[in-house]
């Protein structure tokens, strides 16, 4: 949770702003009715286990608590559906600017004039215009991409031998046609089909969340939080004059 919050105020700096929408993964996941391995993984070590039951409460107790009392009005989560989903529905219903805070490729298929991403780890903004002169083609083709290629990370199965580089080859129409990849593609078309509902964004069903204002950022309800789960570094002096700069507390 401290490191949560830490990023909210790094991310507030850099791109000079106190508006966020939060979305987050449901348990369940509809995707799996079509692919029931989809993000199936391994049994976790005890050890692991245990690092992922005590981070997903404290996931809970950000959503429900402490964004809430803080004064964030737009936690959103759909049963079925995943975070990317929400992301998806949002910034492609409402017309303004929008910047993606993830490191996950799969979103590049959302890069549009009004949005953009950016990966916290690597420190990169990517926009459509980069997107483009990165790879040569538009982020809309980046789902044929992903359905050619799969998705390892979501354990989405795609075409034998064929990764992200070759697989824009083929939609560039560059690949080789004697290839033995190419072949897989074109006997790969039923895996091609399956694949275009598990990594289109949203996926079908997904509800266009309602974005609310924001209450406002009381000082009072910090000191409170920051008191409660002992984030006693929030209430040195130069840091909570940046909090109260950067979310215009009262």
């Amino acid at each position: 949770m401290f490191g949560f919050m830490k990023q909210v105020l790094a991310l507030s700096q850099r791109f000079d702003t106190y508006k966020f929408l939060f979305a987050w993964d449901s348990r369940k996941s509809r995707r799996r009715s079509i692919y029931p391995d989809y993000k199936n993984r391994p049994q976790l070590a005890d050890d692991e286990y245990q690092f992922e039951k005590t981070a997903f409460q404290q996931f809970i107790e950000l959503r429900i608590t402490t964004l809430p009392l803080f004064g964030f009005r737009n936690n959103f989560i759909q049963t079925g559906m995943e975070a990317d989903d929400i992301i998806a529905a949002l910034t492609q219903n409402y017309k303004r600017e929008f910047v993606i805070i993830s490191g996950d490729g799969d979103l590049y298929q959302l890069l549009s004039g009004h949005v953009s991403m950016y990966s916290p780890k690597k420190k990169k903004l990517v926009t459509e215009k980069s997107f483009i002169a990165e790879y040569d083609i538009t982020p809309e083709q980046w789902i044929t991409v992903k359905q050619v290629a799969g998705c390892r990370s979501d354990k989405v199965e795609g075409i034998s031998g064929i990764g992200d580089k070759r697989a824009i080859q083929y939609i560039k129409g560059t690949l080789n046609e004697k290839t033995k990849g190419y072949q897989n593609i074109l006997a790969g078309k039923d895996i091609i089909d399956r694949n275009e509902a598990l990594v289109k964004l949203p996926f079908k069903g997904t509800l266009v969340p309602t974005i609310k204002d924001d209450a406002t950022f009381n000082l009072g309800n910090f000191i409170d939080l920051t008191d409660k789960y002992g984030f006693r570094s929030f209430q040195q002096p130069l840091q909570l004059q940046d909090w109260m700069n950067q979310f215009d507390m009262e």
